[in-house]
């Protein structure tokens, strides 16, 4: 069955226009090349997105570099592919809470290149606000923007430029809802997922969470980390099922995601945690420490049908 925008665990917030789209980072001009500037042209981006994904838009004209780059190879490639995209939506993205320095993801020499290339009347510290990629999809057909939202809508949105993302608002994010996606490796997923070692670290976890999670994830998954990478993972997927388990419990929710099995229907009274009666199971579990993986990641299933679920993953392996 086709992965489509409605599918997502959160709604498209925001689009991003430009003449190019993002592989592995969206990047943002603050007004000035100073911490404050920065700051600011961050949190907007933050409001902008919220929880949300980003959209990303190829606008009809292309842009030119600086004077000598005119015949650059990368310039080159770069028309071809505006040429075949201009007009639509060709992607979805979720992006990292917080940017990084575009130095420390392109390295000096390549920002400068790009700078040479691309900052305007000497200011060099264009797209210096960049949000990695975390997670991706490519937007199947890569439909005509004005097809999808409507002339109206499409020309409110898009007719005029912005330094900053599109919000959209509730009736746009549901004209969206019908746009198939398909997945696509995100490269900068390790940057968002190594964030999180440190707060898993700090996070106040039982050791049996983190026993069950050395359960749950086999070293096949892990393969090629080396030791103390593999104890980040474990550490780090044991806090995603903390807050798995506590959004749960917050909805009241203590019940099996396929046949609905409810605990407390054999347990009325509080001597016995409909927790233990339920198990964690991880969808991707090959996928934990490559892919950023969320509380979306886990389902909560009775022992029968976790065991018919692993046994219908080995029938597809």
């Amino acid at each position: 069955m086709a992965l489509r925008v409605k599918d997502l665990p959160a709604p498209v917030t925001a689009a991003k226009a430009d003449w190019l789209a993002g592989t592995t980072w969206i990047g943002l001009t603050p007004m000035n090349d100073n911490q404050n500037s920065r700051n600011k042209c961050t949190k907007t981006i933050q409001d902008q997105v919220g929880n949300g994904y980003v959209i990303e838009y190829i606008v009809k004209s292309a842009e030119k570099p600086n004077p000598g780059f005119e015949n650059h190879p990368d310039y080159l490639a770069e028309r071809l592919s505006h040429a075949e995209q201009a007009g639509r939506f060709v992607a979805v993205h979720r992006l990292r809470y917080a940017h990084r320095p575009l130095v420390s993801i392109l390295g000096q020499s390549e920002y400068d290149r790009l700078q040479d290339m691309w900052a305007r009347g000497g200011k060099k510290w264009r797209w210096s606000v960049a949000f990695p990629i975390i997670e991706s999809y490519r937007v199947a057909g890569k439909p005509k923007a004005k097809d999808v939202l409507g002339q109206e809508a499409y020309e409110r949105v898009f007719q005029h430029s912005a330094s900053t993302l599109r919000p959209f608002s509730p009736p746009k994010q549901a004209s969206l809802a019908e746009l198939e996606l398909e997945p696509v490796t995100a490269l900068n997923a390790m940057i968002a997922i190594e964030d999180e070692f440190e707060y898993a670290e700090l996070s106040q976890l039982s050791s049996s969470a983190v026993k069950q999670m050395q359960r749950e994830l086999p070293d096949s998954a892990l393969e090629g980390m080396d030791s103390e990478r593999r104890v980040k993972i474990r550490k780090r997927a044991a806090w995603i099922v903390d807050r798995f388990i506590r959004i749960r419990q917050k909805e009241g929710a203590l019940t099996c995601d396929d046949c609905g099995f409810d605990p407390i229907s054999l347990f009325s009274d509080s001597s016995v945690s409909p927790r233990r009666m339920l198990d964690v199971h991880h969808k991707c579990p090959m996928q934990e420490g490559i892919r950023y993986t969320t509380v979306n990641d886990f389902a909560l299933l009775c022992p029968t049908c976790h065991r018919a679920e692993h046994a219908r993953q080995s029938l597809l392996a």
